[in-house]
């Protein structure tokens, strides 16, 4: 939500620079609206901008409207969310020419969560955004204007993820709906962004057609300079699910390094105790060490096993003691250390 709100503000600063285009009115005229433009009060300068409109309608030598007036008209009702406003004076911009088409995508975004936030004609915003990554000439986001695809392309593509979801029904429907999030993420990858496809993540999952989408969406987000402890694990879960258990220890293990969990401590024990035995060993005792209740206890349980049982029986009882309270000692000694290290960075942070 806060984020909503601040594209608002970005798209007015991005359309200061262009208060008139084109030579069409007179001076006087364009005076008038650069100075309308700038009230800083919304609900004032929409009232004094919905008077110029009213007026330019009855003068005899100016039947039509400028564009310019429109593209303010919309712009300032989508600031003070009267949205039917903002289908009002978008559309008839809309029809307009315009030599800036970055002025024209505004438009098309205004309409488009207009649209949305009136429930009505979801086709249309679905074509709208579609325009919108046209006019930007997306293909390669590391090529994208910056000036205008965090502030409309990235929000067009959330926009279309929404609506495509609400249709969902195949699993092709469910890849196209994440496709769009993933989209927006490269081209915009911040903090709503990410709690917005994570959430398109879970809500797919939750469909009988929507887990590969789901994992589709995830992996993006792991991948992504957003990823949190939070996406690691959810996917590791969700790749477990499907026997990756590489995949799966490899996510946890990233997700430990960020924050010493004993529960994923344990997690990453069980996954690798066949493969990888004596780094499961490492981070059961870690999670021995770190936990307490039932998380320590099936860790040490399993620790014991390993360690008993099956990967110490050369040594002599004293030996295989002995070797175990080391191998506690190591794990507490490395939760010190990586205790006090997280603490430094703390304090110069």
């Amino acid at each position: 939500m806060f984020m909503r709100r601040l594209i608002w503000v970005f798209a007015f600063a991005l359309l200061l620079p262009f208060n008139v285009e084109g030579a069409g009115e007179s001076q006087k005229s364009a005076d008038t609206l650069a100075a309308i433009a700038k009230i800083p009060d919304p609900f004032v300068r929409m009232t004094a901008l919905e008077e110029c409109y009213t007026r330019r309608r009855l003068e005899p030598d100016t039947p039509d409207v400028d564009r310019n007036l429109l593209l303010h008209l919309t712009d300032t009702a989508y600031q003070i969310r009267r949205f039917p406003a903002v289908l009002r004076y978008g559309e008839e911009g809309l029809r307009r020419e315009w030599n800036n088409p970055r002025l024209k995508l505004a438009l098309y975004f205004y309409v488009a969560r207009a649209c949305e936030e009136l429930g009505v004609n979801e086709a249309k915003v679905l074509r709208y955004t579609a325009f919108i990554r046209q006019l930007a000439g997306v293909v390669d986001p590391t090529r994208a204007d910056p000036l205008i695809w965090q502030r409309f392309v990235a929000p067009s593509l959330r926009l279309a993820m929404r609506l495509k979801a609400n249709r969902a029904a195949t699993s092709d429907d469910w890849l196209d709906t994440v496709a769009d999030g993933i989209a927006a993420l490269a081209l915009d990858a911040n903090e709503e962004v990410g709690k917005e496809l994570y959430a398109m993540a879970l809500r797919a999952r939750a469909h009988e057609h929507g887990g590969a989408a789901a994992v589709a969406a995830l992996e993006a987000l792991c991948r992504s300079s957003i990823a949190t402890t939070e996406h690691l694990n959810r996917l590791a879960f969700w790749y477990s699910r499907q026997d990756r258990q590489e995949q799966a220890a490899a996510l946890l293990i990233a997700s430990y390094g960020r924050k010493r969990d004993a529960a994923v401590a344990y997690t990453i024990g069980k996954l690798l105790q066949n493969r990888r035995p004596e780094e499961a060993m490492d981070y059961l005792a870690e999670s021995v060490q770190a936990g307490n209740g039932e998380v320590s206890t099936r860790a040490r349980r399993l620790l014991e096993h390993l360690f008993f049982n099956v990967h110490k029986q050369d040594l002599t009882p004293p030996e295989r003691e002995d070797a175990f309270e080391s191998l506690l000692q190591k794990a507490a000694k490395r939760l010190k250390q990586t205790a006090a290290t997280a603490g430094e960075q703390e304090i110069a942070g």
